[in-house]
């Protein structure tokens, strides 16, 4: 091992007072070796008030790693000096001999229980009631800073909701902890209640009692033999468990529900003990079984359904539960029940345990197509019923200009014998007739379209001629006046008429840009909307500014609040004569002479003056933001007046395809028809594998959606989009941001002679804070804006078949973000200064059925590996030197890359993140810092431009 030169390389990086104090730390004994691999070292650095610290040493790889997360730290510089003292054979300072831990002792106040802490030396206990930061020679634990964040500095009586971390954490220590002076073990795993069957009166009672094994209680912490338990939480419902507590009484004639029916499910959550030996014993085996009861009226049919057991039947099931005509108690099988359950559900497609009345059409159709599907006994008889051998009649007519669809039976009956699978159909003369099944079969989809998109006079609107089209060419009729105007749309979007972008445009458009700028032009031009759902980082904001820059009156787009200055700024930078307004924040004013407003999906919903004002084209730009039609936002949305809509979207359908409705009925109302038309015509079919629904959905929508992906209008070398994606934070992470900012400006404001590395210490737990609050030291709510936003976004790339890098500074970082992906379920590799075999990793990674996310953290991957097969970037927390994130997408956009590269940096919303990136671009010398990290940085700053991150 090559120790020299890992020395000189870590001197070297290290700030002359930086290694002065890793010197000091060494001298004062705080380095402990611990063991040595083939090509690694490990030492354990410890230091008054603080968790121990690990640092690794691989001198062949020249690199080091040390818990605090910093690139270059004290303790990497004592744990250097100390190995190369130990590999000539010097005797390492020794440590402080005592060597202290904390004792923790409950002592019982009642139904409570107060923490004493204790410093425990060999068999001497002294109370202690400081802060443990404070504390010389003691050896600490992570259980000790839960400890006293819970206990809140000095406060002695342990609240119930503090319990359960304060066990975790002894656990997972092995803190050693007395009650009343006796020690006692600690367990995390619960004990709960029981619920207990007594005699009662003539009857029998069902309460919920005490568990016997429960020896004491205190709170939420309860005591069995010599350890403590959290106490369970019941798995019972509030009603329920408020019904056991009251005591639920069953007589005698109800013994037989309690034992077949009751019992078994309460078994399944709570432990039960019967004490009385009076219940009947469920003393005959039967299967159960189908049984349909019918019967036949001049109003249709009659039909009830239930699973019964026995022959004759002594019960049948209704709602879940058993019901007993007789003393008999059958043994259920509840598996075999629900089984029946679904197999009639599927045949009759009638429900359960109800009697359903059907009309003399529905009977027919249900006699004669499902009941030869049932497969369980019948009681009574269906009856017979007929109809017309001539299928319906249908037609499209043109009167005065005006299309019109024409129909022998009533549209709303037609179309819900079609989707029902039902063969007949009602007609208006009176009688009934067969569906015309082939037709439906192929043009069932446009027809039912057509018919929700009807006016009110029952014509049909201009968004509606090409699906007419295509219906007149089934029935054989001439093609619609109108369509001579829209061919381009159906002849595909080459064919588009030319038109110039604006002539004041500063760049040019590429090829597929222009396409999509004469798409919405023409869609302008023809009173139609659309949705561009171009892939992410293909230029749809430039496309719309174009289209906008062309359109004459008051424009509106309304975006994200993170992209709306993003909005401003590419219109500043294709378009400077463009006037802008962003209207936004609390002293915001409407421009009267602005051509486009610009303004937030929140504002939208709340403010009048953009719901009230007629705009000539409203853009929504991220417009899944209205994938819930039920949702404020998308019900402002559908508010605003404007003669011209589009829609921008990488995502168009995220989870459920009432998202692509959603868009479309704000694009243009009634496109798609009514929610429940859609949901019937569309949604549910195509859940359940419908093809013909699904192909028939693509032609609907295909002229008036315009997606590209990347790998096809980008087939060159690869371009390199650089995005900020800023972060908003929840209140619970905001409230924790502040608590942590507020310590640092007060010790901050009451040292003013602070030096640059502490002002950084407290700079880092900032940035820890808005990171995600897991950061920071003791335990805080996993909640973080900047995670939740991360998994919403590789979430995108991954099912979209792209792959990500993603790159922090902090492996604990990366921890929480390995759990995020483990429970979405998103397959990932990780590389920081722990991985073994980094070329293993890097090989799996390249592979093509490699996992599709790759963590690395910013030191141990940010240079020398070569990885295009990623082709987004996601660096989740800002660094000081902008060169070394540069060289981290770098591993992705490089030589060999066949996809264009989109990197991502994440900043959390005002914040300090946002202030460094601010100070970055004011001081553009600070591109050149060394790359040494926070301390060459730190070395290009006034300390007053420090200070400033804090204000």
């Amino acid at each position: 091992m090559d120790l020299q030169q890992l020395n000189r390389t870590i001197r070297k990086a290290a700030a002359e007072h930086l290694w002065s104090a890793g010197v000091r730390l060494y001298r004062a004994g705080r380095v402990v070796f611990e063991e040595e691999g083939e090509d690694e070292l490990k030492f354990t650095v410890t230091n008054p008030g603080r968790v121990a610290l690990t640092v690794y040493l691989w001198p062949n790889e020249n690199d080091w790693g040390c818990d605090c997360g910093r690139e270059i730290c004290i303790h990497a510089a004592a744990v250097v000096i100390a190995a190369c003292q130990r590999a000539n054979g010097d005797t390492p300072p020794q440590p402080p001999k005592a060597r202290k831990n904390l004792h923790y002792n409950l002592v019982k106040m009642g139904k409570n229980l107060r923490l004493d802490r204790e410093l425990l030396e060999d068999t001497e206990r002294v109370k202690f009631h400081g802060k443990i930061r404070s504390l010389q020679g003691v050896h600490l634990t992570k259980a000790d800073f839960v400890v006293e964040e819970v206990l809140q500095l000095g406060n002695t009586k342990i609240p119930n909701v503090g319990w359960q971390r304060i066990l975790k954490a002894w656990e997972a220590d092995g803190s050693k902890v007395s009650l009343n002076g006796k020690p006692v073990t600690i367990s995390c795993k619960p004990v709960g209640d029981v619920v207990r069957v007594t005699e009662q009166d003539d009857g029998f009672r069902v309460g919920l009692v005490r568990n016997t094994r429960i020896e004491e209680a205190f709170g939420g912490v309860v005591r069995v033999g010599d350890a403590l338990h959290p106490k369970g939480e019941s798995p019972l419902d509030t009603h329920q468990r408020s019904a056991l507590v009251r005591g639920v009484y069953f007589d005698k004639g109800e013994a037989g529900r309690l034992v077949a029916d009751f019992l078994p499910k309460l078994r399944k959550k709570v432990r039960v003990e019967v004490l009385t030996n009076k219940l009947p014993r469920q003393i005959e085996s039967h299967k159960p079984r189908l049984l349909a009861q019918m019967e036949a009226h001049e109003s249709g049919l009659q039909v009830l359904v239930d699973v019964v057991y026995g022959d004759p039947p002594i019960g049948r099931v209704r709602r879940g539960k058993l019901e007993l005509f007789g003393k008999s108690i059958p043994i259920r099988d509840e598996k075999e029940e629900a089984r029946l359950i679904k197999s009639a559900e599927h045949a009759l497609k009638l429900p359960m345990g109800q009697s359903w009345r059907m009309p003399p059409s529905e009977a027919a159709e249900w006699v004669r197509d499902r009941l030869p599907r049932w497969r369980g006994e019948i009681e009574g008889g269906p009856g017979q019923f007929a109809y017309r051998e001539q299928a319906a009649g249908i037609a499209l007519s043109n009167s005065e200009g005006k299309l019109h669809i024409e129909t022998e039976a009533e549209p709303n009956s037609l179309i819900r014998a079609w989707r029902e699978g039902r063969s007949l159909v009602p007609l208006t003369s009176g009688g009934w007739a067969p569906l015309p099944k082939d037709f439906m079969e192929k043009h069932g989809h446009i027809l039912a379209d057509l018919f929700e998109a009807r006016n009110p006079d029952g014509s049909l609107p201009t968004h509606a001629t090409l699906a007419a089209a295509e219906l007149a060419e089934a029935l054989d009729s001439p093609p619609p006046p109108a369509l001579q105007k829209l061919r381009p749309l159906v002849k595909g979007f080459t064919r588009l008429p030319k038109i110039a972008p604006p002539g004041d445009l500063q760049g040019s458009l590429r090829a597929y840009q222009e396409t999509g700028f004469r798409w919405m032009s023409f869609l302008s031009k023809a009173g139609l909307g659309g949705i561009l759902a171009d892939d992410m980082g293909l230029g749809k904001t430039l496309q719309t500014l174009c289209i906008l820059r062309k359109s004459r009156g008051k424009n509106l787009v309304i975006a994200p609040t993170s992209v709306l200055h993003n909005w401003r700024s590419e219109a500043a930078k294709f378009f400077p004569e463009l006037r802008v307004c962003l209207y936004h924040g609390a002293q915001r004013k409407l421009d009267p002479k602005a051509n486009l407003v610009l303004s937030s999906y929140a504002l939208m919903r709340l403010d009048e003056t953009i719901r009230d004002r007629a705009w000539n084209t409203v853009v929504l730009d991220e417009s899944q933001a209205i994938k819930n039609p039920e949702s404020q936002t998308a019900q402002a949305a559908y508010k605003l007046q404007a003669k011209h809509r589009f829609a921008l979207t990488g995502t168009p359908v995220e989870n459920r395809l009432e998202e692509l409705w959603s868009q479309f009925h704000f694009v243009m109302p009634g496109f798609l028809g009514g929610k429940k038309h859609f949901q019937e015509s569309y949604a549910k079919p195509i859940e359940l594998g419908d093809a013909t629904a699904a192909e028939a959905l693509r032609r609907r929508i295909k002229p008036f959606i315009l997606r590209r992906l990347k790998s096809e209008v980008a087939p060159e070398l690869p371009p390199l989009t650089q995005l900020v994606l800023r972060c908003p934070m929840p209140e619970e992470q905001r409230n924790i941001y502040k608590v942590v900012h507020q310590a640092a400006q007060v010790a901050l404001d009451s040292n003013s002679e602070m030096q640059t590395l502490q002002v950084l210490e407290h700079l880092l737990r900032l940035r820890q804070a808005a990171c995600h609050p897991g950061l920071l030291p003791g335990e805080h709510p996993p909640i973080s804006g900047k995670m939740t936003l991360l998994s919403q976004k590789l979430q995108e790339v991954v099912e979209k078949g792209h792959k990500a890098l993603v790159f922090s500074q902090w492996t604990g970082f990366l921890d929480l973000i390995s759990e995020e992906l483990q429970r979405e379920e998103i397959g990932h590799l990780r590389l920081d200064g722990a991985t073994r075999d980094r070329a293993k990793a890097v090989d799996d990674f390249q592979a093509d059925d490699g996992p599709p996310v790759f963590l690395i953290s910013l030191k141990a991957g940010g240079t020398g590996l070569n990885l295009t097969a990623a082709d987004y970037v996601f660096l989740v927390d800002p660094w000081w030197n902008p060169a070394v994130e540069a060289q981290a997408t770098d591993r992705a956009h490089r030589i060999g890359q066949d996809k264009p590269v989109i990197a991502i940096r994440m900043i959390s919303e005002d914040s300090v993140e946002e202030r460094i990136i601010a100070l970055q671009n004011a001081k553009r010398e600070l591109a050149d810092a060394a790359i040494g990290g926070a301390e060459s940085f730190a070395g290009k700053l006034t300390r007053d431009e420090l200070m400033s991150m804090f204000h």
